[in-house]
């Protein structure tokens, strides 16, 4: 059944498809009604290459959703990541025809729809348009709609993605009979979820760790100041415990997840982390917590040196005062205090805010995305609160779900 006041969201990743269900109540609280989770099928990196494969991951992920609450969305708010976002700065000037009048809403909005105007290579789609600034005659206004002037200036952070990535996006949500409503850059739907006003305000970076990236966001004076995407994510780190202990993809990312930790100084190397080499359980093999700390330790210098240069570049270093980590490769052990060492700010990982009946709590960071886009379907959604309104014990569902992504039939278990 289809109902028109819930918002579906889908959040295409490497490693998972999340499909979250929200409702808005009259007041205005946005509820998450369900949630699923699924392996995802041919995305690379953040980017849709098999059309049909990926249409199928998102397929299995709402036929366990309807199993569950019975609902069949049509519409859906979509995520777009991967390393063909780019950005620039633009602007755009108007000479007001009454320059005694006081600036209206309607004039704001005119000048960033000028915006969408601008020259583009043929291949390439803007996604959002971010205000940074107004400038009326010459003096430069945070906002611009009460004042009077001749002259309106607007500068602008543009978000830029590929068309043809756009399309398969599309092109999958489509197999699934579903329409596409809006499509929205993941970490600003992560922002949505896990950043608050304090934060936006200060001075903050967004780094969502996922599996084939890593994106990121510089929040300052409540405005996105920059947005990067790094090409290195989890998955990277599975792929180098697969190659050091010569064991299947499955195997490495679940070592990864259940004893991975950073800050190899304080892991010990008398440790020793069992598993079998095949899926026959026939060989076995063995690794010590300080050489797996090791591995991670290697990969995740790298993404630190990359969000150290986005900072510098950024023009923000000074205002930057913390770090927010999420995404499922925020769950590393020890994470938060190596990127505290290495970047001398604060660091925290956000978790989506969501409450239960009258108590507040947390959800797992791998559903920060979902939830932002969900909250991202609704006017003035940045505004509500999140609740969930079943009574299930929805946290608890929610890591057996995700255990049991890495206990299928044919996969390979770790020595007890």
């Amino acid at each position: 059944m289809e109902q028109n006041n819930y918002v579906t969201a889908v959040d295409i990743g490497t490693t998972k498809i999340a499909v979250v269900i929200g409702s808005v109540t009259p007041s205005g609280r946005i509820l998450v009604e369900e949630q699923q989770c699924t392996f995802s099928r041919g995305v690379s990196r953040g980017l849709v290459v098999n059309v049909e494969d990926t249409a199928d991951s998102i397929k299995d992920c709402l036929d366990k959703l309807y199993k569950k609450c019975g609902i069949r969305p049509s519409r859906v708010v979509v995520g777009i990541a991967g390393r063909h976002i780019s950005s620039r700065q633009s602007s755009v000037k108007k000479i007001r025809p009454k320059p005694k009048e006081l600036i209206t809403e309607s004039e704001v909005n005119d000048l960033k729809k000028d915006m969408y105007k601008i020259a583009l290579n043929s291949s390439q789609q803007i996604l959002h348009v971010i205000p940074q600034e107004y400038v009326i005659d010459g003096l430069p206004v945070v906002k611009a709609v009460g004042c009077p002037g001749n002259q309106l200036e607007g500068n602008y952070y543009i978000v830029v993605g590929d068309t043809s990535a756009i399309e398969k996006i599309e092109m999958s949500i489509a197999r699934c009979g579903l329409t596409m409503d809006a499509i929205m850059l993941e970490p600003m739907a992560s922002a949505n979820a896990v950043l608050t006003d304090v934060e936006k305000e200060a001075g903050t970076v967004l780094l969502d760790i996922g599996g084939g990236t890593s994106d990121m966001l510089i929040y300052y004076k409540n405005i996105v100041r920059s947005a990067v995407v790094i090409p290195n994510g989890g998955q990277v780190i599975t792929n180098d415990i697969r190659a050091t202990c010569k064991i299947s993809l499955q195997m490495a990312e679940r070592i990864k997840c259940e004893h991975g930790a950073c800050f190899s100084e304080c892991c010990s190397k008398d440790i020793i982390i069992p598993y079998y080499k095949d899926t026959a359980e026939r060989e076995q093999g063995n690794i010590s917590q300080k050489i797996l700390a090791e591995i991670i330790d290697e990969r995740m210098e790298w993404i630190i040196d990359a969000v150290n240069y986005t900072i510098m570049e950024s023009g923000f270093e000074k205002e930057i005062s913390s770090i927010v980590l999420t995404g499922g490769g925020s769950q590393l052990a020890n994470l938060p205090q190596l990127f505290k060492l290495r970047t001398g700010l604060d660091v925290r990982i956000g978790y989506p805010r969501v409450q239960i009946g009258s108590k507040p709590r947390h959800l797992n960071p791998i559903m920060a995305t979902g939830i932002g886009l969900m909250m991202n379907g609704y006017k003035g959604s940045n505004k509500a609160s999140i609740g969930i309104v079943d009574k299930i014990p929805f946290l608890r569902r929610w890591k057996e779900e995700l255990s049991n992504m890495f206990n299928e039939k044919n996969d390979t278990h770790l020595l007890a």
